[in-house]
């Protein structure tokens, strides 16, 4: 792993050095193609079809000049690919189906969180038997998460996590492993943020899910505590033929939180990694907009498999590169 750190490295500096001389005035045409520092209208001028134009016609080569590329800007993290069993399902029988067994109490403290308890309490209704059965999501087995790579952190990349979804014994060979995820925390008489990596805990995604609110709820937009809103966009109908409001699908993840095996978070004196313990009864659900990377976790003692609870935290390795080489 380190010769390949090390490769990496050496050719993302060659890259950048090469492309800084480009830009000063020091290339030629296939250096300037080579690292992507072509405007828009000379791409066109050099593809082999206006080469051959230009040679029947008697033209001049044109004079093809390095650009800077274009900026991309990090988007948040969102849901991709709907889950191959299934593709709408209630919360019960999400519940049954992925071990979550107050998925839908769990789900009423997240709408409540989102829009407060008058207005989630006018849409969701009180009975709790009925929310489960009438509540529709739709289910989803990755995310697509943008972020700069260690090594050329001038560009921006796209990396999918996976959460395994077990829905039928037909899929549980062929679903991807899930992708352990950090996710940032705010303050609250619930979390404790002593407990927290800067506001980041280490989780285990069980499941990622959309639900799209009823148009009803954008009658109780006024109703929304401070700071809070609701998203929307605006679709055509095709009776009236005018543009209307319909409220956006909102992105949530189930996810399994880690804990301080040691004091204070302490690193163990032997391995000198931090070690986590997986909180299996404070399952609970979160905006996907809240999962800020992927993380690294081990089994301290593999030989136990998935009867050892206790985990590594590694912070020794560059996740680009983990990514690349595993």
């Amino acid at each position: 792993m380190l010769k390949h750190n090390d490769r990496c490295t050496g050719s993302d500096y060659m890259e950048g050095t090469l492309s800084y001389l480009a830009l000063q005035g020091w290339y030629d045409i296939d250096s300037a193609k080579g690292f992507n520092l072509l405007s828009a209208t000379d791409k066109r001028r050099s593809i082999p079809r206006a080469h051959l134009l230009r040679l029947q016609t008697m033209q001049n080569e044109p004079i093809i000049r390095p650009v800077s590329q274009q900026v991309y800007h990090l988007r948040e993290t969102h849901v991709r690919k709907v889950c191959r069993s299934i593709n709408l399902t209630s919360l019960r029988d999400a519940s049954e189906d992925f071990g979550i067994p107050n998925f839908g109490q769990l789900f009423r403290v997240q709408i409540e969180e989102d829009c407060g308890h008058e207005v989630s309490g006018l849409v969701l209704g009180y009975d709790q038997n009925l929310l489960l059965d009438s509540i529709l999501i739709k289910l989803k087995n990755g995310l697509l998460y943008y972020h700069q790579p260690f090594h050329n952190p001038t560009s921006i990349e796209c990396l999918g996590l996976d959460c395994k979804v077990e829905y039928t014994n037909a899929n549980q060979g062929i679903m991807p492993e899930a992708h352990n995820i950090w996710v940032q925390y705010t303050q609250s008489e619930e979390n404790d943020l002593d407990n927290t990596f800067q506001g980041q805990i280490p989780c285990f995604p069980v499941l990622y899910f959309t639900w799209t609110p009823v148009n009803q709820i954008l009658q109780f937009q006024e109703r929304l505590p401070a700071g809070k809103a609701i998203s929307t966009f605006s679709k055509r109908c095709k009776i009236t033929q005018q543009w209307v409001l319909r409220p956006q699908a909102q992105e949530y993840a189930v996810v399994i939180p880690t804990k301080y095996k040691d004091l204070h978070g302490w690193a163990d004196c032997v391995y000198g990694f931090i070690r986590v313990v997986k909180q299996t009864n404070k399952i609970h659900i979160v905006s996907v907009g809240a999962i800020v990377g992927p993380v690294h976790l081990v089994w301290e003692n593999p030989a136990l498999g998935g009867m050892d609870s206790v985990w590594l935290l590694n912070n020794h390795v560059d996740l680009d590169t983990y990514w690349t080489v595993y």
